[in-house]
């Protein structure tokens, strides 16, 4: 005796069909698009070419930044996350294969500028929450991230030469050896830090040098000129993180320094927001990506850029940035 199908025996094949090729693109997209779980809302992302260096190894690595709406830094991302490509006088692109895996920098070299001119002690409470800050900094580094000191007015003083001893730094940073209350040699005391990371980084394409520049004023001593400090960082490839404290810091200058230089700006943040801005850094050095590449065929000036892809449970987020490089 036949009997006649049930409907739901016809159905049963084509519904599991369709569950099993819906599970398989979740898998996949979660996969090209590198998921993970944000730990806060975001609503947007930010990329940021900090370095462009030869490898040593015929290629170049690019160091990439990124970050939510608030500068926080984004964790965990991998080459499924990155497009890299060259571009040509007529801002053409051409694709740039990666040649290995992404990674995080071996080490962090930080040079900190400390501003001790008069106009910190107008108050009691800037030079305080300066420390505050920095101290901050320096107890979230890495153990063996390594960290200078430099403290400026009209006269500069390396309080602490580079050293990844977290109590050295710590005491360096409370040292009253220097007395300052004078005019600010800001520019110097940026090109002082750029002269001594590029020193310690020159021979180390994973190294990631870096200046945190704090003023809450405007350079009035020579170099009266940013040109000096912005050939310095653009020839080495080292970005200039800038904060104005205060009410009379150069915002326009600080400003042309960071964009210019691969770095960010900060203005004007509360003594409490202080310490919470220079973590935020903090983040964003520790957690770039850095993205080998092969080198270009010639030699001269050429442009990268990077797109970046983040998928998360708010969603697609795209972000671009580019950057030039001597090769």
């Amino acid at each position: 005796m036949n009997h006649k199908p049930q409907p739901m025996k016809r159905t049963l094949i084509p519904l599991l069909a369709f569950v099993l090729s819906f599970i398989f693109i979740i898998n996949a997209c979660q996969k090209d698009e590198a998921y993970i779980k944000p730990t806060k809302s975001i609503t947007s992302i930010n990329a940021k070419i900090l370095r462009i260096v030869d490898n040593k190894k015929g290629g170049l690595n690019i160091f990439v930044s990124v970050t939510d709406q608030n500068g926080v830094a984004i964790e965990n991302l991998s080459n499924s996350n990155f497009n890299i490509s060259m571009i040509n006088n007529n801002g053409e692109e051409t694709p740039i294969p990666m040649t290995d895996s992404t990674s995080l920098p071996s080490l962090i070299i930080t040079a900190l500028t400390m501003d001790y001119s008069g106009s910190m002690f107008d108050d009691s409470t800037s030079v305080p929450a300066m420390e505050t800050a920095l101290t901050s900094f320096v107890n979230m580094k890495n153990s063996y991230d390594q960290i200078e000191i430099i403290k400026f007015s009209d006269s500069l003083q390396v309080t602490v030469p580079f050293t990844n001893n977290t109590t050295t730094l710590l005491n360096g940073i409370t040292d009253t050896t220097f007395y300052g209350h004078g005019y600010t040699a800001f520019y110097k005391a940026v090109i002082k830090g750029l002269d001594d990371v590029q020193n310690l980084a020159i021979n180390n394409p994973t190294y990631l040098p870096s200046i945190i520049g704090f003023t809450d004023g405007v350079n009035n001593l020579p170099p009266l000129t940013m040109d000096s400090l912005l050939n310095n960082s653009i020839l080495n490839q080292i970005p200039v993180y800038t904060v104005g404290y205060g009410v009379n810091p150069d915002t326009i200058k600080l400003k042309t320094i960071a964009d210019s230089t691969g770095g960010a700006y900060a203005w004007n943040p509360s003594s409490s927001s202080l310490s919470i801005l220079y973590q935020i850094v903090n983040g964003q050095l520790s957690n770039s990506v850095v993205i080998p590449i092969m080198g270009p065929n010639n030699k001269g000036k050429v442009t990268y850029r990077v797109k970046v892809r983040y998928f998360c449970e708010d969603g697609l987020f795209n972000a671009t940035d580019e950057k030039y490089f001597y090769y």
